[in-house]
């Protein structure tokens, strides 16, 4: 899990807002935030009918996980209705960002207004240099379990489809998704990884996947040709590319397509995987340490607007439900 480390890069949305002065580090205008407890210990398995509603807005809430109390936020959305079972995404946040500042440089509330899914966005530990432990930092929680816990927790307070659970995110938060595509390939249907994406030994053993990632190649912090990381120690990480193929491998994909998207937009995909597993790599000719369609954050590199990750993830989601 050393690997697993190094993929915690420095992702600091934070200084849009420090160096613009804009609201873009804060919660969204017009989201009601209502800190409330939960526990790990209910589990109650959703019914065929259910009827769990729940105000719509983005919420402020807090998870009791092994003796500690784990923040997150929680978008509903406006169709929300709690009689019927709908999709979760799960949205990661990067090295040095926080949950709410992901919800808006990764803002996928456009599309959970559109076609009614919650967003859940938990928050690293380390207040310092928040991030997702991923690899047996002492005196830090296991953040894979972590996630586990309060998916178990949304599933017993909301009318959620299971077989629609997804997770993405960006830098470290692309590291936590790789790191649960690994672990728990039958817990969420399909995930995407933006700006950090690994595939590791560890990875073998578990089921075909559908993942999608992107990449820069002039990535200022995680070098496209793989190399040492302009951060966080200096590790060294594989190329994107090799753990793409890694993952196409490991999905026992038969063909490989390279397609065209605007002039600095490039897709590899992987097709005729096994079952219903994909596998998609965006690479953005030019691109930095950032999520495509999102706000710019210059001192991060280039942030193309080609294409809305938000929107590309969101569609690929939509095309990999669980299947058994």
């Amino acid at each position: 899990m050393k690997q697993i480390a190094a993929l915690a890069t420095a992702y600091l949305i934070a200084l849009v807002g420090c160096s613009s002065g804009s609201s873009h580090a804060s919660a969204p205008a017009g989201t009601t935030t209502a800190p409330s407890s939960a526990s790990t210990t209910s589990t109650t398995p959703v019914a065929a009918s259910c009827d769990r509603p729940h105000l719509p807005g983005q919420w402020t809430q807090v998870l009791r996980f092994e003796g500690q109390d784990r923040t997150y936020e929680l978008y509903v959305p406006p169709k929300y209705t709690g009689r019927q079972a709908v999709p979760v995404v799960f949205n990661f946040h990067g090295y040095g960002s926080n949950a709410q500042q992901q919800m808006v440089y990764g803002n996928f509330r456009p599309e959970a207004d559109r076609d009614d899914f919650l967003i859940v966005a938990p928050d690293g530990q380390d207040p310092a240099a928040r991030h997702f432990n991923l690899t047996g930092e002492k005196g830090l929680q296991n953040d894979v379990l972590m996630v586990g816990a309060l998916l178990e927790h949304v599933e017993a307070q909301f009318c959620v489809d299971s077989r629609r659970v997804y997770s993405t995110g960006m830098s470290d938060g692309g590291a936590m998704t790789s790191a649960l595509a690994c672990s728990m390939p039958k817990r969420f249907a399909a995930y995407a990884a933006v700006a950090v994406v690994f595939y590791s030994r560890g990875c073998a053993n578990g089921s075909p996947v559908a993942i999608a990632a992107f990449s820069g190649t002039a990535d200022p912090v995680v070098p496209f040709a793989g190399g040492p990381v302009n951060c966080c120690g200096n590790a060294t990480l594989p190329a994107p590319t090799t753990s793409m193929m890694g993952w196409a491998a490991h999905n026992a994909c038969a063909t490989k397509r390279e397609l065209k998207i605007g002039s600095d937009v490039a897709l590899t995909r992987w097709t005729g995987c096994q079952g219903t597993s994909a596998v998609d790599f965006y690479v953005i000719q030019g691109g930095g340490h950032t999520w495509p369609g999102s706000i710019s954050v210059p001192s991060l590199g280039k942030t193309t607007q080609t294409i809305n990750a938000s929107a590309v993830i969101w569609k690929f989601f939509q095309a990999h439900p669980q299947t058994a």
